[in-house]
C-alpha cells in the first residue's frame, strides 16, 4: 500500500510515481531580479542614446517632406503651391496659390506645420553650407516671410536651404545639431543635410 493511500481501500499502481501539484508563478526573489537586471541595462544603454539627434532628424525629415508635398500639389492642381516660413513662430505654411497671386484669398487654403518642440531656425554655431544667410535663404516673400514656390511643371522659385538647429545649442555647443533642407530649382527635388564630425554631410 502507498502511503498516500492509507486507509482509502486503494492501492498504488506498481511503477507509478506520486507528485505532488505546484501552482505556477513568479517567486518574489525572482521578481526582484528581473528588475535588478532591467535598472541595470537601462543605467548602462540610456546615456548612449543620443534623443536630440533623432529629433533634429525627425524635424528635418518633416520639412523635406512638407516641401515635397508642395511640389507634388503644384503638379497635381496645376497652381502655384507655396511654402512659407514663419522664423517668428518657428513653423511653416503651406499655400494653395491657386491664381497664382502670392496673396491668400479666402477660396484658397493654408496648412500651418510646426517645426517641432526644442527646434528653432538657424544654424548655431555649426557654418552655414552652400547657400547663405541663413536662417532661410530663400529672398521670395510673402507678408514678410521668405518662401519658396513650386510650379506647375514642379520646378522650385530658386536654390535655396533652410536651416534648423535645436533651441539650446547655444547654450550647449552642440553643432550637431544643425540641420539644411535644400531644394534645387530645375527639378524641385529636395535634399537634407546633417553637420556631423565637423563637415556637413548628405543624409537625402
Amino acid at each position: 500500500m502507498a502511503p498516500g493511500l492509507l486507509g482509502t481501500g486503494l492501492e498504488q499502481p506498481k511503477g507509478h510515481a506520486v507528485f505532488k501539484s505546484r501552482e505556477s508563478g513568479f517567486t518574489l526573489i525572482e521578481v526582484i531580479m528581473t528588475i535588478v537586471i532591467v535598472a541595470i541595462v537601462a543605467a548602462v544603454a540610456l546615456p548612449q542614446l543620443d534623443f536630440q539627434r533623432y529629433r533634429m532628424d525627425g524635424s528635418a525629415r518633416g520639412l523635406a517632406a512638407l516641401l515635397a508635398r508642395a511640389q507634388r500639389l503644384s503638379l497635381t492642381d496645376q497652381n502655384n503651391v507655396n511654402v512659407v516660413f514663419d522664423l517668428t513662430n518657428q513653423r511653416a505654411y503651406l499655400h494653395e496659390d491657386a491664381n497664382n497671386d502670392n496673396i491668400i484669398n479666402n477660396n484658397e487654403r493654408v496648412r500651418y506645420y510646426p517645426l517641432g518642440d526644442g527646434v528653432a531656425y538657424g544654424v548655431g554655431t555649426a557654418p552655414t553650407r552652400t547657400y547663405v544667410p541663413g536662417p532661410v535663404s530663400f529672398t521670395r516673400q510673402q507678408n514678410g516671410m521668405p518662401e519658396i514656390v513650386f510650379r506647375r511643371d514642379g520646378s522650385a522659385s530658386e536654390n535655396g536651404a533652410i536651416y534648423i538647429t535645436s533651441l539650446n545649442e547655444a547654450s550647449t555647443g552642440r553643432k550637431q545639431d544643425a540641420r539644411s533642407i535644400e531644394t534645387v530649382m530645375a527639378t524641385g527635388r529636395i535634399e537634407w543635410y546633417k553637420y556631423s564630425g565637423g563637415a556637413w554631410k548628405r543624409v537625402f
